[in-house]
This record gives structure tokens, C-alpha cells and sequence, in this order.
């Protein structure tokens, strides 16, 4: 169903930007950067591949006044022409694989709860059962919990802590982080009082 989602989306984006009027324009050498090493989708060419880059774009095929720092970056079609629909399949691209892994940066002074972390799992890994010992050398685990809303794209898991203080939820944060685990994307505190029973 998320896949079907997702194409209806694209195809969407697609119509209503080619409705109003959006043509593609040829990337021509003088703006096109030949560089092997960029991040594909990367065209404000800051190293990463955000949301930012695809409003970047966005703008330029409007016809705003913007500087696309890399054409290459952006013509996912592999054709020199950069149009709508590297705009669909850059965002598409963005939906599907925005996975990388986001440090916590929480600190004692934010406010979140005292008991539990949060954690979320990279999209392209199925959803399984997480248990205590895929955290070894975790100390003060209580419980791991799934609960990953309907439409979530990857799993969402809450560790609850046996000993609670928010200098525990970061100490722990910063243990599971270490294990460098390659399906989580994120570890973080919450300040938000999850519906756990």
C-alpha cells in the first residue's frame, strides 16, 4: 500500500507541475559540474542530500532567481535535462531513502521524559521483534516495546528504563548509539508522554 502511495504521490507531482507550465532546461557545460564526488540530490552541494535541495530546485524550475551549486546532482533522469520529472524522482528518492543516522544531540537541560528513549529503525529494513539483547551492553534496560503507528515507514521502538533519571535516558542514548547498529536512524529522549500502559 506505502508503495502505491508513494507512486500515486509522484505521478501527482508530476500533473500538477507540468500544469503549470514548469518546462526543463538543458544543463549546459558552462553550469554543469563534472565532478565524480557529490551526493546525488545534493544540489545546494553542502554534503548532504535534504529537503533543502529539493526547494532549491523546486525554485529554480519555477523560474526563481536561485544558483544550483551542482546541476549533475539533480539530473536523476541521466538525460542532461533537468525538468519535472528529476523534481518527481529526486523527491521520490528523498521519501524512500532518507536513512541516514542522526546523532542525538539532546542535552540534560532540554525537557523529556525521565524513562524512556526512542528509537527508529531505517526504512529499508524489515520490521522484526527487538528484544534487550539486541542492545548488549546496554545497562538498565527494562523493556523494549514496539510501536510503530499504521503508517510509519520504518519500526519505532521505545526502551523503557529500569532506573529513571534524564542522566540515565542520555547515558543510554549514547550506549545503543556506540553498538552502531545498522538498521536505527535515530536515538533519542521524547517530551512527550508516550501511550504506554
Amino acid at each position: 500500500m506505502k508503495k502505491k502511495l508513494r507512486k500515486i504521490i509522484v505521478a501527482v507531482t508530476a500533473m500538477v507541475l507540468s500544469a503549470i507550465s514548469v518546462t526543463g532546461m538543458t544543463v549546459s557545460a558552462d553550469i554543469a559540474d563534472n565532478s565524480t564526488d557529490y551526493v546525488m540530490g545534493d544540489v545546494n552541494a553542502d554534503g548532504k542530500f535534504t529537503i533543502a535541495d529539493v526547494i532549491l530546485f523546486q525554485s529554480w524550475l519555477m523560474g526563481s532567481d536561485v544558483t544550483l551549486n551542482n546541476t549533475q546532482a539533480v539530473d536523476f533522469c541521466e538525460d542532461g535535462v533537468l525538468d519535472v520529472f528529476d523534481l518527481c524522482m529526486m523527491k521520490s528518492e528523498l521519501i524512500n531513502h532518507n536513512d541516514s543516522f542522526i546523532p542525538c544531540t539532546a542535552t540534560i537541560n532540554d525537557v523529556f521524559v525521565d524513562y524512556v528513549v526512542v528509537i527508529n529503525t531505517k526504512q529499508q529494513y524489515p520490521e522484526r521483534i527487538w528484544t534487550a539483547e539486541d542492545f548488549k551492553g546496554v545497562e538498565n534496560i527494562d523493556v523494549v516495546l514496539d510501536a510503530t503507528p499504521p503508517t510509519w515507514n520504518g519500526q519505532v521502538l521505545y526502551v523503557l528504563l529500569k532506573d529513571c533519571s534524564k542522566e540515565n535516558v542520555l547515558k543510554m542514548i549514547h550506549e545503543i548509539e556506540s553498538l552502531n547498529i545498522e538498521e536505527i536512524c535515530t536515538v533519542r529522549p521524547t517530551s512527550w508522554e508516550p501511550g504506554i500502559e
